[in-house]
């Protein structure tokens, strides 16, 4: 378990006056062993946020600590399962090669050997993830959305990572698979002591999963707090709207999934 902090962190694109900030000044701290959800609407900084976490986009300014030391991303200690399944996943490859691609030199077991070690490996991350050890062979074309992001889910935990930040993941799923992913991602992260930003724009799908919730909006964290006070008692009037839009039959999301 580690802890992730994001210090003053701005990312700007472009210069002069067109120059357009999608980070604005963020702290925001994802504290070990626990989920934060980052909650808000569709370009308020979100995605910009994660892919500025892992190393894909660089900080205009700020830091980015994990364990109070600036992140070095060649030890892949943070992981991204990212939107779509149908893009994040090569075509050409199989998902045991996939997912055996992302597991570090000499994990597995001493004395066996690398490519058994490997391939045990990769049948012990599609358990954990739920899918059938079997599958190893096939293409992701012959998978379901719902089955690509979790080999999507299991190659980022492949890298043995202390953080996994999720953007987005049951947002291109179908409404009927979505209760599962979520169920899939709550147990994971409480067997395997995972730290978690957990990314979304709705906010029936955060409170389910969330330990503590963050709004973002416009590039700046508008609220944090844990989860129960955030959704019962919101300060800020932004964080009130994205309450009010949520449609009443999703209020009781997490009952439904939970059962």
């Amino acid at each position: 378990m580690s802890e992730l902090r994001f210090d003053q962190v701005s990312v700007r694109f472009g210069t002069g006056h067109r120059a357009i900030t999608a980070v604005d000044g963020v702290d925001l701290t994802v504290p070990s062993g626990q989920v934060v959800g980052l909650v808000g609407e569709s370009g308020s900084g979100k995605s910009t946020l994660a892919r500025t976490a892992v190393g894909l986009t660089a900080p205009s300014s700020g830091r980015i600590l994990l364990d109070g030391v600036p992140i070095d991303h060649r030890a892949r200690k943070l992981q991204m399962v990212f939107q779509d399944p149908y893009s994040s996943l090569d075509p050409r490859m199989t998902i045991g090669d996939t997912i055996a691609e992302a597991v570090p030199r000499g994990a597995g077991r001493p004395g066996v050997a690398a490519g058994r070690s490997r391939r045990a490996e990769v049948g012990r991350l599609l358990d954990l993830v739920g899918l059938d050890a079997a599958r190893a062979d096939a293409y992701p074309g012959a998978l379901s959305g719902g089955q690509r992001q979790r080999v999507a889910i299991a190659r980022a935990l492949a890298g043995q990572p202390d953080v996994i930040i999720a953007d987005e993941i049951t947002s291109a799923l179908d409404v009927s698979v979505q209760g599962t992913m979520l169920n899939l991602v709550r147990s994971l992260q409480r067997e395997l002591h995972l730290s978690m930003l957990f990314i979304s724009h709705n906010l029936a799908v955060v409170r389910y999963v969330s330990d503590l919730i963050a709004v973002m909006y416009l590039g700046r964290i508008v609220e944090v707090g844990p989860a129960d006070q955030v959704l019962n008692n919101p300060q800020h009037d932004y964080t009130r709207e994205l309450l009010a839009a949520v449609p009443r039959r999703e209020t009781s999301y997490s009952r439904r999934t939970s059962a």
